[in-house]
């Protein structure tokens, strides 16, 4: 529930009629970068800001729609191409113009134009594929803009855009053991890191399961440069005595599988699978082995806790209590309101999106695809004017959406959380259960999901329960102002002073420390 697509996300950006052009003398300097979320380096050009994962704007203005994609995805080309189709408004990709052999991939070059209204786009595209993922670099810029930028920005963005390994954590300094281990779920193998602490245990351990979009095993995130939270916790709760696996999710790093067909349910079964892997090892306590989980960790969490008696304890960090379709009301409703659509308007959109709701539950897509028509329809004529001199036409504007909800509603990641509702396993959850939620958190509203937690688990007859509220904590549990989206990269990358303790606290009350 960060916001992150679990398949691609090639966004192709539109704006304003009129782009200035780079000047002749203008010069662009690139810097390297390193994006873990993709597995990818390569070079982007200093002082262009990151919007979305792997895409970055140059904006020089409020008309600039110049921006740079270099993203990777578990995907075949093929599939790949297919997604962006939409956004280009093409049917077909034209013929290539050119294929480019550098020392990383084999790349097939394209070149596209656009119109939106009265804009006229230029993209450069490369796409390349290799061990199981695809690669895109793309470009889009004004025709003004466009062979000086295709040299001096496309190009060598293709020439330098490489697979990239994170250094291991085990290189750090720490007074306790870190290791690099594997586990399997069928097919899937799983990498993450182990960390344990001194002694020969058996130690207490704790499971770290990530929220939605594909994380890696420290839970970092590119549009909040060096927040990496699960490595944080594993930290301080090991040099507490707790040991702690975290992992990277299917796809990502050193983990395979192919996210884009799977749900949370088949995620639950990953985290089964290291459950499983800590079981199997001596150091580790084996009536001690707990899980943590954040956003839809929580309901993997939730799963777990029900049915699997190998787990003796839970943690949530803004894990829903309501359905996935609830949940994303909420998130609906807060897109809007960010947009400036608020009162009837809000409220008719909103009316439009249960619709479409409902009849995905039924399978009825027909309806969907009106329904999400008829809402797009209603957003153009609700935000003001400068927003739809953004949006361009009204026809590309709904066109463009319909094609990405479509696409969104019928993955079965999607129509599964829309139709799971945590409470059904809160209700049979027996074993110890400390939920911690911000108080500003954007992403799962925290007082109606901590009163539907707390009334499954009563339900339950759950005798050891607790309940924290963060007053000033957003979604990433960082110390918040509005807790808005738009808040995360202006506010560091420290945790909540308050998170870590009480995590700690809980824990160590619930648990023997060896030693």
């Amino acid at each position: 529930m960060k916001n992150l697509s679990r398949c691609l996300l090639v966004l192709v950006l539109l704006a304003a009629p009129a782009a200035f052009a780079l000047a002749q003398g203008d010069e662009i300097t690139l810097v390297p970068f390193t994006n873990e979320i993709f597995g990818v380096q390569g070079l982007v050009p200093e002082g262009w800001q990151m919007v979305a994962p792997g895409l970055y704007a140059r904006g020089g203005g409020p008309t600039d729609i110049t921006m740079l994609v270099q993203q990777a995805a578990p995907v075949t080309v093929e599939q790949l191409l297919a997604s962006l189709l939409p956004q280009l408004g093409l049917d077909a990709m034209p013929e290539p113009e050119d294929t480019l052999d550098t020392e990383a991939f084999i790349w097939t070059l394209y070149k596209v134009e656009m119109s939106a209204g009265n804009l006229q786009i230029m993209v450069d595209v490369a796409v390349a594929g290799s061990e199981g993922k695809s690669y895109i670099v793309l470009l889009q810029s004004a025709p003004d803009n466009y062979p000086a930028l295709h040299e001096a920005v496309f190009l060598p963005a293709v020439n330098a855009l490489a697979t990239f390994q994170p250094t291991p954590a085990a290189v750090e300094e720490v007074p306790y053991a870190q290791e690099e281990v594997t586990f399997q779920n069928g097919d899937v193998i799983l990498a993450g890191t182990l960390t344990l602490p001194e002694g020969d245990g058996p130690h207490p351990a704790l499971v770290l399961v990530s929220g939605s979009g594909q994380q890696d095993r420290d839970e970092s995130l590119p549009f909040v440069p060096g927040y990496r939270p699960f490595r944080d916790i594993a930290d301080d709760l090991t040099r507490r005595g707790i040991a702690v696996l975290r992992y990277d999710d299917r796809g990502v790093g050193g983990s395979t599988g192919d996210p884009s067909v799977s749900t949370t349910a088949d995620f639950a079964e990953d985290t089964a699978a290291a459950v499983g892997y800590l079981l199997s090892r001596d150091d580790i306590n084996a009536e001690q082995i707990g899980v943590l989980g954040h956003s839809e960790g929580g309901i993997i969490a939730a799963m777990l806790a029900a049915s699997n008696p190998n787990v003796a304890f839970v943690i949530l960090l803004s894990g829903p209590g309501l359905s996935g379709r609830e949940v994303s009301l909420f998130q609906n409703r807060i897109s809007l309101e960010q947009s400036g659509v608020t009162g009837e308007p809000q409220e008719v959109i909103l009316e439009a999106v249960n619709r479409a709701f409902d009849a995905a539950a039924a399978g009825d897509m027909d309806t969907v695809q009106a329904e999400i028509e008829n809402m797009s329809r209603l957003m153009y004529e609700a935000v003001s004017d400068d927003v739809r001199s953004l949006l361009g036409s009204a026809e590309s504007y709904i066109e463009q959406t319909v094609t990405q909800q479509m696409a969104a509603f019928q993955t079965p990641w999607f129509q599964f959380f829309l139709a799971y509702d945590p409470a059904t396993d809160w209700a049979k959850t027996s074993i110890p259960v400390l939920a911690i939620f911000g108080g500003l958190d954007k992403q799962v509203e925290p007082e109606s999901n901590a009163a539907a937690l707390e009334a499954a688990l009563e339900q339950a007859g759950n005798a050891d329960y607790s309940i924290i509220t963060i007053p000033n904590a957003n979604h990433l549990y960082q110390v918040a102002v509005t807790g808005n989206f738009d808040e995360y990269p202006s506010l560091g990358t420290d945790l909540h002073p308050d998170l870590l303790p009480a995590i700690a606290g809980w824990l160590l009350e619930r648990v023997d420390v060896a030693g």
